[in-house]
């Protein structure tokens, strides 16, 4: 039997169309009977509900992407002559669906009032990405504008300015800039800061800075690059508390899913007062890390390498004395995917080491299953981690 994936792609594009032949029907029937994941692959692909909804996706997707994606890597494997099993029901997967989005645009209109298929389909993590360049920039007014097109011409870098991206409107109008799960931006404000945004922030900011002081709001991950200015000091607000830059390096970590908030000095100096306090402000030094906590607003201090703080800032997920519940809290938010401990008492463990940021997710848990007793594993939307 034939099972090459273009084969029996054509033959299940064949079968929805009713094209068979005795002999193709023969031989699709023997490959959906090899596997049950081949019968539910065939399954799927004949539900008229779903290839509805999928066309109402197509003009969302690049039906040519996927099959392109597939091609490049088995082009890869053979230059770098390595032999790897491929899973042929996965890359069947990816070219059938792709085939069905083709053949839906050309035939009459399929009915089905089912729920949104992404929102109940299987995760597969061969199909899990990194993040990209992308973000919403939001006026007083309501106008919204997305901004993640502006970004080709560094997309390699995953970054992008958009101080010359903002619309024509009053210099003293507060912007919001989003940043969303599965996403990162870089900004320059009108002062020459620089602010990387993480994975899930937002940042709060006037287009232009007045005389008096500079001051913005974030929430979530950010990494600032302060431009030093004597006569304007510069504010940053977020949950809790205010930190006043002298013109440095710094990064903040304000999630409002975490009770912590983490300030961290990469250089020069800055200083930390509370919001539910005025009893003064406390300084750090370069190396040092502020931690305070949501529940009682205490403040504890200590010494951090500061390469594991901003390595995301680099490319990296710096592991180094990292608890494994907050490494996958990170790599939730960059990769955009669910997950659940199977063994709670997973979330403690302790790791080493560096996981490239833009390598795809398999990557980073082949990094942490070498690392640690770890495994993971798909239950419909979700990853559950467990003990090998």
């Amino acid at each position: 039997m034939n099972s090459d994936p273009h084969n029996i792609s054509r033959l299940l594009y064949k079968k929805i169309l009713g094209t068979l032949s005795a002999s193709e029907r023969e031989e699709l029937d023997a490959w959906i009977a090899l596997d049950e994941k081949n019968a539910e692959l065939a399954r799927t692909l004949s539900d008229t509900a779903f290839l509805s909804r999928e066309r109402e996706r197509r003009k969302a997707i690049d039906h040519r992407r996927p099959e392109a994606d597939i091609q490049r890597r088995v082009n890869a494997l053979r230059t770098q002559k390595i032999v790897k099993r491929i899973s042929v029901a996965a890359s069947i997967s990816v070219i059938i669906a792709c085939a069905a989005w083709v053949m839906i645009t050309d035939t009459p209109s399929l009915t089905g009032n089912a729920p949104s298929a992404m929102s109940s389909q299987s995760i597969i993590i061969d199909s899990i990405k990194p993040g990209s360049i992308k973000a919403e920039l939001t006026t007083t007014q309501g106008a919204t504008i997305s901004l993640d097109s502006l970004n080709a011409a560094v997309a390699s870098h995953g970054l992008k300015d958009i101080a010359e991206s903002i619309p024509v409107i009053s210099p003293g109008e507060k912007l919001c800039l989003d940043v969303p799960r599965g996403g990162e931006f870089k900004i320059v404000l009108s002062d020459s800061t620089v602010v990387w945004l993480n994975s899930e922030s937002q940042l709060r900011f006037p287009k232009t800075f007045g005389s008096a002081e500079r001051r913005v709001h974030i929430t979530g991950e950010a990494y600032f690059e302060v431009r030093k200015d004597p006569e304007r000091p510069f504010y940053v607000e977020s949950t809790g508390q205010t930190v006043r830059v002298y013109g440095t390096t710094f990064n903040i970590k304000a999630y409002p899913d975490e009770e912590i908030t983490y300030t961290t000095l990469e250089s020069g100096s800055i200083a930390l007062s509370r919001d539910i306090n005025e009893s003064g402000e406390l300084f750090l030094s370069p190396g040092h890390q502020a931690l305070l906590d949501s529940r009682n607003s205490e403040i504890k201090m200590r010494d951090v390498k500061t390469s594991v703080i901003t390595g995301w800032r680099h490319g990296r997920f710096v592991l180094e004395g990292q608890p494994f519940e907050s490494i996958m809290r990170d790599l939730s938010r960059w990769y955009n995917f669910e997950y659940e401990f199977a063994d709670p008492t997973l979330k403690d463990d302790v790791y080493l080491g560096s996981i490239p940021r833009y390598d795809d997710f398999k990557t980073a848990i082949s990094i942490l299953e070498k690392c640690g007793d770890v495994k993971f594993a798909t239950s419909g939307s979700k990853i559950i981690i467990s003990r090998k």
